[in-house]
C-alpha cells in the first residue's frame, strides 16, 4: 500500500443544505439526493450522516464558471420540486490539503470548515451565495454568467454575497457595491421613491425587505410588486436601477 501524499492547494468549496425545517419528508430528501448527485459529478463530496448537508470540493483545475452554473441549476431544480423548501449553497475559495492514497483523492482543511461555517450563519432566505473570497476570485474570470451582490451585514450575513444570474453590470458593476441596508443613501432613495407611489407605508415595506437580506435586484422587484399601476411599477424599477448604476460609477 502506497503512503498517502498530501499537498496544500487553492480551490473552490461549496456547502449545501435545505432551509425551511429541521426534518423533511421522504420526497424532499429524494429531491436533495439529486442535488448531491449533481455535486458528485463535479468533485469530491462528503455528507453528514442522516442530514441533508453536503460539502463539495472542486479539483483546483476545475472551471469555476461551469461549476457555478451546474450548482445553480441543481438548486433551481430542487426548489421547483420541493416547494416551499429551498436548497442553499455557499461557495468559498481557499486552501485545502489534497491527499492521494491508493489512487483515491480526498480533501480536508480550513477552507472546507470556513465554507460550512458560512452556510450555518447564512440567512434562511438565501439560495446560491458566496463568500467575498470566492466572489473576488470568480470576478477575475472572463464572460462569467453571474454577478455578486453583497448581503446586508446587519442581517448576520457579514462577508457573504448573493450570486445572481447575469453578467456584472446588468444591475451593478463589480463586487464591491455596498448593498442595501449598509448604504443609507440607497435606503433613503428607495423609501422616498416608493412613497411617491404607495404613500406612508413605503418605509415599513423597505425595512421589511432589508430584514429579509435580499439581493438588490430581488429587493427592487419585490417592492415594485406593491405598486398596482404597471406603468408606475416599471418607472420605479428603472429609476432605482439607475440610482444603483450611478452609485457604482461614483464608488
Amino acid at each position: 500500500m502506497a503512503a498517502p501524499v498530501s499537498a496544500p492547494v487553492s480551490t473552490t468549496v461549496f456547502a449545501f443544505d435545505i432551509a425551511g425545517a429541521d426534518s423533511f419528508a421522504v420526497a424532499v430528501l429524494e429531491s436533495f439526493d439529486k442535488v448531491a448527485a449533481a455535486a458528485q459529478g463535479l468533485g469530491f463530496v462528503t455528507q453528514e450522516p442522516d442530514k441533508p448537508t453536503i460539502t463539495l470540493t472542486l479539483a483546483p483545475e476545475a472551471a469555476i464558471g461551469e461549476a457555478l452554473s451546474r450548482v445553480a441549476a441543481a438548486l433551481a431544480g430542487f426548489d421547483a420540486a420541493a416547494k416551499p423548501f429551498r436548497a442553499r449553497a455557499v461557495g468559498h475559495y481557499g486552501v485545502v490539503f489534497r491527499t492521494v492514497a491508493d489512487g483515491q483523492v480526498s480533501f480536508a482543511g480550513s477552507a472546507i470548515r470556513s465554507t460550512q461555517s458560512a452556510l450555518r450563519r447564512a440567512p434562511g432566505s438565501g439560495s446560491l451565495m458566496a463568500t467575498r473570497d470566492f466572489a473576488t476570485q470568480a470576478a477575475k474570470l472572463a464572460d462569467l454568467a453571474f454577478r455578486f451582490e453583497a448581503m446586508n451585514d446587519a442581517a448576520g450575513a457579514e462577508g457573504l454575497c448573493h450570486v445572481v444570474s447575469g453578467a456584472a453590470g446588468a444591475a451593478q458593476e463589480g463586487v464591491g457595491f455596498s448593498l442595501p441596508g449598509t448604504d443609507q443613501a440607497f435606503v433613503a432613495f428607495v423609501k422616498r421613491r416608493l412613497a411617491a407611489d404607495i404613500g406612508p407605508f413605503a418605509g415599513a415595506l423597505v425595512d421589511r425587505a432589508l430584514r429579509a437580506s435580499m439581493a438588490a435586484t430581488q429587493m427592487v422587484k419585490a417592492l415594485s410588486r406593491e405598486i398596482e399601476n404597471p406603468v408606475a411599477r416599471t418607472a420605479f424599477e428603472q429609476e432605482v436601477f439607475q440610482f444603483i448604476k450611478s452609485h457604482n460609477r461614483n464608488a
